[in-house]
Order: structure tokens, then sequence, then C-alpha cells
């Protein structure tokens, strides 16, 4: 490393929190957004001024939601002033910052349309390109590709945010991160996550290995502690691995699953396989990725709120939803310069979950385990809406499925449903299997009961020798169908 880059990085280590939160507390998290809301108080009049104190004090749910609303108030100024998109919607609206005085009065503000950023994405920019970083394009899998803008302060945010979220699960600095994102993806997320570990003193090592002996090897030699990677290579390398090694005698403290949904059944085959927690971590690439993560309870995923204030409303009236509740998330980007975000649908279903939780957390809530899409749910038999997860919850519980697709037709008036299944084993015994936890779904039931439904259809297929990430799990080909 050069001297200007020892210096860069010098410079850098000093912006981020995370650093000065101690190995040894209880929980780093936690810890990590009560330093960053004390930095505010020492550092923004504003905020103290909105506050009306001197002296913070203890920092409760009311003071951090006292917080949020300041930081949106600023952030909504902010994109007044320099975003010609939200000059023109909020100029239209006829709102203003100050007329944003409590959590309910969110509801004012216009929300922000995913294809509004992939039309138009230079009119979310908020400073000249010359002050930007990186300019990042989301893959498209969802819909039409979005480009977004980070300065270096919006990517030391990010970094910041990692760091955190991996010291909560359990990664001090002496350990090695294991970094596990095959190179066939459409982005690479491991050179993020490698940057922010130099970054933030966290050591890591990137495997985008398909062999599973090669993984385990580099496991071996690095001395591994946590993994974070596709939960579906992860799941793959595990499926692989488990009747090979010990994978428990790696002696693993965590494994974060990301950039895809985590069943139930697939956590279960990978706690059961590594012997340690395997947690979820949820992001949407539009706020950087690092928003939200697991802890070791299980119960939900932390958000980092103190960057993100995340709101659930009813997807079809926009109406804001109180805790608990389930309906479409949508976030805000408090912190961001180059292009930030204020209200933005995710169509993501989940609920909010309001602190306290039982690993510690005091003030910062937590998002209920995503179910999926709101576009990427279908109907069956009965017509009930269901998303690809209750298939996922049903199917790889069976011991030895890798991976498996769902081709919906209709044929005649009866839905057709063949489901191809990637499997490692007795084809005959995994086809019945599979069969079985079908029939276990009330859905399916019900659907052959009211003969709406022609028999299942399963075909399984060999282990792929290449790995290709998790295919869609539902391809709805019918024709005549009312959605």
């Amino acid at each position: 490393m050069s001297l200007k880059d020892r210096i860069i990085m010098a410079y850098a280590r000093t912006k981020i929190t995370s650093r000065k939160v101690s190995e040894d507390v209880e929980n780093p998290l936690h810890d990590w957004v009560q330093l960053k809301v004390r930095n505010a108080f020492k550092r923004d009049d504003g905020f103290r001024k909105a506050l009306g104190r001197d002296a913070l004090g203890d920092i409760d749910r009311k003071t951090f939601e006292e917080y949020q609303l300041y930081k949106f108030r600023k952030q909504m100024a902010y994109v007044m002033e320099n975003s010609p998109f939200y000059q023109k919607k909020y100029g239209e609206a006829g709102i203003k910052p100050e007329d944003i005085r409590t959590m309910a009065d969110l509801d004012k503000v216009p929300l922000t349309e995913p294809d509004d950023l992939a039309e138009e994405p230079f009119l979310f920019l908020c400073l000249s390109q010359s002050k930007i970083a990186r300019a990042f394009s989301t893959s498209g899998t969802s819909g039409k590709p979005k480009r977004l803008f980070y300065t270096n302060d919006d990517l030391l945010n990010i970094v910041d945010s990692i760091a955190a979220a991996l010291r909560s699960a359990g990664l001090k600095s002496s350990e090695t991160l294991h970094i596990m994102f095959p190179a066939v993806v459409a982005w690479d997320p491991s050179l993020m996550l490698e940057s922010a570990c130099k970054v933030a003193g966290l050591n890591s090592v990137v495997c985008s290995d398909v062999n599973v002996d090669e993984q385990i090897r580099v496991m071996r030699e690095q001395k591994t502690k946590v993994i974070i990677g596709l939960t579906s290579f992860i799941y793959r390398v595990t499926v692989l691995a488990r009747d090979k090694y010990d994978l428990r005698s790696l002696g693993l403290k965590a494994i974060i699953c990301s950039s895809e949904p985590l069943s139930e059944a697939v956590r279960h085959e990978i706690e059961e396989a590594w012997g340690c927690k395997c947690l979820s971590q949820y992001g949407l690439t539009e706020m950087g990725l690092a928003t939200t993560i697991e802890c070791h309870v299980q119960t939900g995923l932390h958000i980092n709120e103190a960057d993100f204030m995340v709101e659930v409303i009813d997807p079809d009236t926009g109406r804001k939803l109180p805790p608990g509740e389930e309906g479409e998330l949508i976030w805000t980007s408090l912190s961001f310069q180059g292009s930030p975000l204020l209200r933005y649908r995710s169509y993501d279903i989940s609920k909010f979950i309001l602190p306290p939780c039982d690993c510690g957390h005091v003030t910062v809530g937590k998002i209920g385990k995503p179910k999926g899409r709101r576009n990427a749910a279908t109907k069956i038999g009965l017509g009930e809406h269901i998303f690809p997860t209750l298939f996922d919850e049903a199917i790889m519980k069976v011991h030895g499925v890798l991976n498996y697709q769902l081709v919906l037709t209709k044929p005649s008036f009866r839905d057709h449903l063949h489901f191809t299944v990637e499997y490692n084993g007795d084809m005959a015994k995994g086809k019945e299997e599979v069969l079985k936890a079908l029939m276990e779904l009330e859905e399916i039931r019900s659907g052959l009961d009211n003969d709406l439904l022609d028999p299942i259809e399963v075909e399984m297929m060999e282990v792929s020798l290449e790995f290709t990430p998790k295919m869609k799990p539902i391809i709805d080909q019918r024709k005549r169908f009312d959605s």
C-alpha cells in the first residue's frame, strides 16, 4: 500500500463510528446506533435545538424518534434544494419540511416509486458529478435497472453499517470473515465487503470457488469464524459438504445469509450442519445494501435506524400501518448525500417491530423477515395470494434438495403445477418426499379437493456441476388467469 493509500485509509478509519465501540460490549450494534445519535447531538446545533435540551441523557425510543424526525426534515430540505425530482414532486404536493412534526405527518409526504428512479436517475442527483465517488446500477432482476450515486461520505456510511453488522454477528478484529459470493452473480458484493473490512480493521478472505473442497480448505487455513454470502450458495456448499466433512469442527460463530430470502427450512439445515446460528441479512440495493441484520434471538432483523427510516404502509391505500401489522416496507435514507431517496417503495412485505428485543436492544426497531416482493405473489386454486416462501418452507426441508422451480400453466380450467427439483441423493426417494411435503400444504390440498388443481407434477434433476444463482422460484405461464 502506497503512502497516499495509507493516509486515505487512516483518514477513513477516523470516520468509522463502529471502530469506537468496544469489542467486549454485549451488543455492539445497539451501542453503535446510540453512539451515532450522541455524535449528532454533539455536532449538530439544529438537532439540539429540535430536542430543546442541553444534555441528551438516556436515549429512549421517544428520543430516538425525535432524532429520526429531525433527520427526515433535514434530508427533506436538502433534496428540495438540490434534487430536481423532489423539487417538483414536493412543490406540486405543497409539502414543506416544517409540516413534518410527528411520525403521523409522514403520510403527507408523497411516496417515491422505483420506476421514477429507473426512468430519470439524474433528477435524483443532489450534487455535481465531480463530488460523486461512485455510481452504481442495480441488476434489474425485479424491474428496470436503477442508477444510484454515492459520495465518499455515503460510502463510508455503508462501510460503517457493514462493520457494525459484522460485529453484531460476533466477528472480532482478530478473526476472519469468509466472504462467499459466487462470481456468477450479476453484481459482486464481495468487493464492497472486503473493502469494508479493510477500512474497519477486520480480517476477511474472499472465496467464490464453486468447488466445495476449496471452500473448506480456505476456511481451515484462514481459521474462519463468520461466513457471509449468497443464501443459495451457502446452502449448496452445506448440502454437498456435510457428508464429506465435519463442518462443526470448524468452530464457526455465525453464518450470515444475504441477498436472497432465508427460509426456516434452509436455516435449520445450515444450523444443523455447521453447529452455529444462521442469521438473515436483508438490504435494499437502493439504500446501499447494509440496512438490516438479524440478531441471535432470530425474531426479526434490526434496522440501522440511525441512517434509515422504515415505515410500513397498506400497499393499496398508502395508509401508514401501526407496528406489528403487515404491509409494504417504505424506506428513507437519512444520511446519504449523492442521491438520497425519501419514502421509497420497496414492494417488500413485512412488519415493523418496536423495541425492546431479548438481545438487549432497547432503542432500535426491527422488521419481520420479509415474506417477499408483492409482485412475486401469485394465486392458485381458490385464489389466495401465495409467496414463493410457502414452497421454500415445504420443499427445502427435504434433505438433499438444493434448488427448485415451479412452472404454472392452465391447460384447462385447472391450474397445473410442475416442480423441477435439483436433488442430491436417491431420486425416487427424493421425489416421494417432495410430493409428501407439498401435499402437507393447505393451499395444495384445498385446490385438489375443490378440483381446481391438476395432480401435482414433480420432476427431479441431478446436481449440476456448475452453480447458478437461485432459480426464479415461480414462473407463471397461465394465459387465462385473473390476477
